[in-house]
Order: structure tokens, then C-alpha cells, then sequence
């Protein structure tokens, strides 16, 4: 286990869950990550924004999909935050970079600043510039954020998006007779491409949540109601991980480490 207290610009530093049913993927996810929840203001009307614990400690949130989100037929879905210096700027060199805004920079109260950007190939991220609130307090551990991975068939818009606006390197890599695409920030790995996109999926970022067992994980969230997208897979030497889907129908990954 590791606690964090700051995240570098470019990093992924938060994820939030937009869900039709809170109660429901509260219990969801309490029974395969163990997650508690301390409920706060939203700072939209009467919204709660759940913050999802270990050990007290700030890991991820979930909150009530507004009407807007739910009149549009927007599924349930996991939001990855990247950290940033000013999301003022950085929206601005993204639209710049053909990226679409989905949400222009709004303050969260005094916890942050934010917005919600698509970037060129599809996939919907948001921006996080730190006030009072970091982002996630743990890593290194069960329930705590391990990887992000992107899926699209835009794989050549998508690097010269993130490489042009955030600063990352591309480095083409093979793991185990498996290639993959890797982003790199100052020579250290944030996040990845898949080289063929996932069918089932949109074009996306795809969270994975660290697991003590990705078999055990997967045959208790099948109990708990949760849909497997892609069951345990191997990657020899490096990980064990797996995709699915929670009640409500937003997608996650989980992931074993060697």
C-alpha cells in the first residue's frame, strides 16, 4: 500500500462512476473491492457525491447520472481524471488539438477546477486542476486504481492527441509475444493502447482496479449481478486480468500483478 498526496501534471490522478442506481452499485462494488462511501454534496442541485473509501481514505467516487446524462441514454460509466496545471489552458490546447468539449471548465467547490473533454478518436476523459483535493489518497493495493488502458480504432489521432496536448511519448512494446502500445510521461509508463480494439466497447478508457485474485474477483462479481466482457487472461509474466461490466452496465477492468 502506498498513500499519495500530490499527482505530477499528466498523471492520472482520479475516477468517478456516473450510476442510475447508487444504492445498487454501492453494494456492487463493496463486495468485490470492499469499497465504504461518505456521501457529500454534489454541488449540482440535491446531488450526493459518494466518496468511495479504504481504510478512510479516498480511492474513487460514484454519483447519481443527472437528467441531462440520462435524457441523452449516456450508459453508466467510469470517468478517468488527468491531472493538469491549468484546465483553463489545457482546454484550450486541446481544442486546438481537434479535441471535442463535453463539459467547459467548471469549479468544484474548493476542491478543484474540471472538464470534461473527447478526445479525437472518442473517448471521453476529464481534466483535474487541484485545490483542496488531490485525487485518489491509496495505490498499490486491492480496490486502488492500477492502469489505465485506452480502446479505439483511431489509434494514430489518439497519440498525436495525448502526445501533442499532455505531453506523452509513444513507445510501441511487446509483452510476452503480446504487442501493445505504451505512453510514457518523462520516461515513466501512465497508460496504454490496445493495438486492436475491443468490439464490445466503445471508444474509451478503460479502468483497471488492482485485485488479490483476478479468478476470485471475477466469480464473485458474477455473483454479485456484474457481466463478464472478457474472462481471466494471461499475459505471461507480467498480470492476470479480466473486463466487465457492473449491474448498471458501466465497464471496468480488473487486474492481477506478478
Amino acid at each position: 500500500m502506498a498513500t499519495i498526496r500530490k499527482y505530477k501534471p499528466g498523471e492520472f490522478c482520479w475516477t468517478d462512476l456516473g450510476t442510475t442506481d447508487v444504492a445498487g452499485a454501492k453494494k456492487f462494488y463493496k463486495g468485490i473491492f470492499g469499497w465504504e462511501s461518505r456521501d457529500g454534496p454534489m454541488g449540482i442541485g440535491d446531488l450526493q457525491y459518494s466518496m468511495l473509501l479504504i481504510d478512510g481514505k479516498e480511492v474513487c467516487a460514484l454519483y447519481p447520472m443527472y437528467d441531462a446524462q440520462c435524457q441523452m441514454k449516456i450508459p453508466p460509466f467510469w470517468l478517468p481524471y488527468i491531472s493538469v496545471k491549468s484546465v483553463v489552458r489545457t482546454v484550450k490546447k486541446a481544442k486546438a488539438a481537434g479535441s471535442a468539449i463535453v463539459m467547459e471548465p467548471i469549479d468544484v467547490m474548493k476542491k478543484g477546477r474540471m472538464a470534461v473533454i473527447q478526445d479525437p478518436s472518442g473517448a471521453v476523459f476529464a481534466l483535474w486542476q487541484a485545490w483542496s483535493h488531490p485525487g485518489a489518497k491509496l495505490d498499490d493495493m486491492h480496490g486502488t486504481v492500477y492502469w489505465q488502458d485506452l480502446n479505439t480504432v483511431k489509434r494514430d489521432a489518439a497519440a498525436a492527441f495525448y502526445t501533442t496536448v499532455f505531453g506523452w511519448q509513444l513507445q510501441n512494446s511487446d509483452f510476452s509475444g503480446n504487442a501493445y502500445h505504451l505512453f510514457k510521461l518523462n520516461g515513466e509508463a501512465v497508460a496504454g493502447m490496445w493495438p486492436e480494439a475491443m468490439d464490445k466497447l466503445p471508444p474509451s478508457w478503460l479502468t483497471y482496479w488492482e485485485v488479490s485474485s483476478c479468478a476470485k474477483t471475477v466469480a464473485k462479481a458474477k455473483r454479485l449481478g456484474g457481466t463478464i466482457l472478457m474472462g481471466t487472461t494471461l499475459v505471461p509474466g507480467m498480470c492476470k486480468f479480466a473486463v466487465l461490466k457492473d449491474p448498471q452496465g458501466a465497464v471496468f477492468g480488473i487486474l492481477e500483478p506478478d
